[in-house]
């Protein structure tokens, strides 16, 4: 490889990176089927975090299942962070997006998942000291847009259409996962992925197993009348876009940038789009194609960044220096 050619790599981590966003899309379409067919949103939650823990765990208890992913468990100190982070940030993220859905509407939700990548790189900054290269800069900011248009239009979104406190416990939900997500990469990079995944999940059941008792008005917990249509979503949303996107997103945190991979999440606005279309009867703009085409322009520009070393090396170097 010459040192004028965009490393490898880079290349083949986005190309997994949106296989994963692809599988990551139709989330909200199961939520909204499993919801029509009787589930309440706490009880999908619980639901799909408590069977994600259980695999997780019996997996890890499989030797060759931990040779595969090259599983290392982390200080009983990193252990206890990441469960706690599970329960102060991660779990209470999923709680403030469903209190704030009843509040707000679902298009400003989508309106603020857009920021997500602008916090993760903030916070990835401050907390990871990624030095963000002008390349990813521009990638994030040009990914941003495009989905600005796919979402909103050329135009500011109308904030009167959702509950002014709606919006800001939404938003808090985001800010919080942002924050999970960046503490998580510093932990990964000390064990692994899928270890640190199991202990975030332990902690996030452990705050949604009390959104029922605490906020029961809001957001009870029922299944009742829910059949197979539910059950056909639950078991997406535990095994395709649970087991196996963040498995797989949390091992390629171990050694890529995260304010890197994150821009490949401003897909989903064009895929759910699509997907709300086709089966949802909703309304393409024609802004749809144009935001699709930056945002495709940012996973070029990301996946040509150059990059001179491994992630976690350098932090394995500097812990134990």
């Amino acid at each position: 490889m010459t040192a004028e050619s965009p490393p490898l790599e880079n290349r083949r981590l986005f190309l997994i990176l949106v296989l994963l966003n692809v599988f990551w899309a139709p989330v909200n379409l199961m939520v909204h089927w499993a919801v029509g067919d009787g589930a309440t949103p706490s009880a999908i939650a619980l639901v799909r975090w408590s069977c994600l823990g259980v695999l997780l765990g019996l997996a890890l208890a499989t030797p060759q299942f931990r040779r595969a992913a090259k599983a290392r468990w982390p200080k009983p100190k990193d252990a206890l962070v990441a469960y706690l982070v599970g329960m102060a940030l991660f779990g209470p993220s999923h709680v403030l997006y469903y209190f704030a859905l009843t509040k707000t509407s679902t298009f400003i939700g989508t309106v603020l998942n857009t920021t997500a990548p602008l916090w993760v790189a903030a916070f990835a900054f401050l907390f990871l000291k990624e030095r963000a290269k002008p390349s990813r800069l521009l990638a994030i900011a040009v990914g941003f847009v495009g989905a600005w248009l796919v979402s909103v239009g050329l135009r500011l979104p109308d904030l009167g259409q959702g509950n002014t406190a709606g919006n800001l416990w939404y938003l808090l939900g985001v800010l919080s996962e942002s924050a999970a997500s960046v503490i998580a990469a510093h932990l990964i990079r000390r064990a692994s992925g899928v270890t640190i995944l199991w202990f975030q999940v332990l902690g996030a059941v452990t705050t949604l197993a009390f959104v029922p008792l605490l906020f029961g008005q809001a957001l009870p917990f029922s299944l009742a009348g829910a059949g197979w249509p539910a059950a056909g979503a639950l078991a997406y949303l535990v095994l395709i876009s649970g087991l196996f996107n963040f498995g797989v997103w949390y091992t390629l945190v171990e050694k890529a940038p995260l304010s890197l991979m994150v821009v490949s999440v401003l897909l989903q606005p064009p895929l759910s789009a699509l997907l709300g279309w086709q089966f949802l009867g909703e309304r393409l703009t024609p802004l749809l194609t144009v935001g699709t085409g930056l945002i495709l322009a940012a996973l070029l520009i990301g996946s040509s960044e150059r990059r001179s070393g491994g992630v976690a090396a350098e932090e394995v170097t500097e812990d134990e220096g």
